[in-house]
């Protein structure tokens, strides 16, 4: 008699494996949905920096805010009331604006960006353009944008300066001339007069500026200069600008 075959029966397929892959998915997608909502509400609910203009000097053009140095506040005191005087010392003036001009361009920490050009309210009006295209591509270059207060880099803060002498000059103002494109003209500002050596150039000699050497020093040692020379001369009315620097004492003799 043959004998019957029992039918092996399949085992059942434990799902336990399945319910751990899904949990893990779960998970997954629970971590980064939580990170993705909270990356997406940072970028949209983050306040931007808000600067507010503490005082200001409005005939000259000068004002300090509440993301200002201590210590350009202090000097911007020292101007205010060189500046309040009845008859006002063109050395002191020139001086302070001097410090001043450092103590704002190297004060980077203070910068929102880098088109936060410090320094350039004391830049001579003709020539400040310029000046703040050579600080962006160069000093500003790798400055981190602080539009929203996040920014982590380490960046310089001068915390004393000095004027270590001042002589009075003469100085030459050389600027391109101005070209009148509407009749196709060109002329030189009020003032000034065509260069005998480029005729493409204006010029104008200024009996009377001040060469003021300066040394200063940082909260932390960055590897940022230490001294420099500024030339001050004075714009139309009793304003002193800076019309050239140079990171170097005696840069102009």
């Amino acid at each position: 008699m043959s004998k019957k075959l029992r039918k092996i029966k399949p085992k059942k397929k434990s799902n336990w494996k399945i319910i751990l892959i899904v949990l893990i998915i779960l998970i997954i997608l629970g971590v980064g949905g939580y990170f993705g909502y909270n990356y997406y509400t940072s970028l949209h609910t983050k306040k931007k920096v808000t600067i507010k203009v503490l005082d200001s000097i409005d005939s000259y053009g000068y004002s300090i805010s509440d993301r200002d140095s201590e210590l350009y506040k202090e000097e911007y005191e020292k101007l205010k009331k060189i500046l309040n005087e009845e008859v006002i010392n063109d050395k002191d003036y020139a001086e302070e604006v001097a410090k001043m001009f450092i103590i704002d361009l190297y004060t980077i920490s203070t910068k929102v960006n880098k088109y936060d050009v410090g320094g350039r309210e004391f830049f001579y009006n003709t020539k400040v353009d310029m000046y703040d295209l050579k600080v962006m591509d160069t000093m500003y270059a790798n400055l981190q944008d602080d539009t929203y207060g996040d920014r982590k880099q380490e960046l310089p803060i001068v915390k004393s300066i000095i004027v270590k002498d001042t002589t009075e000059d003469v100085y030459k103002f050389i600027e391109d001339i101005a070209v009148n494109e509407a009749n196709d003209t060109r002329a030189c500002r009020e003032g000034f007069e065509v260069s005998s050596n480029d005729r493409s150039k204006c010029v104008k000699d200024v009996d009377k500026v001040y060469v003021i050497n300066l040394e200063w020093e940082y909260s932390k040692d960055m590897g940022y200069d230490k001294v420099g020379s500024v030339v001050v001369a004075k714009e139309d009315g009793n304003r002193w600008s800076v019309v050239e620097y140079q990171p170097k004492l005696d840069a102009f003799k």
